[in-house]
């Protein structure tokens, strides 16, 4: 993924007409727009944001809501949360999520980070305030403890 203005995210579209380009803007900060390269091939982006796959569950549907969390694991910490990642995972996902990807920071094993795509941001919302949490509250009390949130939706206009 990588991220930029509708300028600079034209010009890679531009360039890469066949590529599985999906540009999307953020809920939560404004002006903000993500290209994600769901193509599987090697990086397009000259300055991407690599992650690495640890688990996938269900199907993707690219052109929907999109959930991003993540968080500065320490070891301990990134075994319990795999844990319940990967029952989350086996045991089926939530109504109105399709997929569900753990990744890390391609250079950094502790930097975790949790990408879903939903039917909607009110799918997401009932999920996140019923009984499941990706981050549990044990982890948010550490002084230590960072993380970030940011939702997407896809771009209508045509970029």
């Amino acid at each position: 993924m990588t991220f930029g203005d509708d300028r600079i995210l034209s010009e890679i579209k531009e360039k890469y007409p066949d590529r599985e380009l999906g540009v999307y803007k953020a809920l939560n900060q404004t002006g903000k727009l993500m290209m994600l390269d769901y193509s599987g091939e090697k990086s397009i982006f000259h300055a991407p944001v690599l992650y690495d796959v640890l688990g996938h569950g269900g199907t993707d549907k690219w052109d929907s809501f999109i959930s991003f969390s993540a968080m500065d694991l320490n070891f301990d910490q990134q075994k319990v949360f795999d844990a319940r990642i990967n029952r989350l995972i086996s045991n089926g996902l939530p109504e109105g999520m399709h997929s569900l990807y753990s990744l890390n920071y391609h250079k950094d094993i502790s930097q975790r980070i949790i990408l879903a795509t939903w039917d909607s941001y009110r799918d997401f919302e009932v999920w996140k305030n019923g009984s499941h949490e990706f981050i549990p509250k044990e982890y948010r009390n550490s002084p230590s403890f960072f993380s970030h949130e940011a939702y997407y939706t896809p771009v209508e206009k045509k970029v």
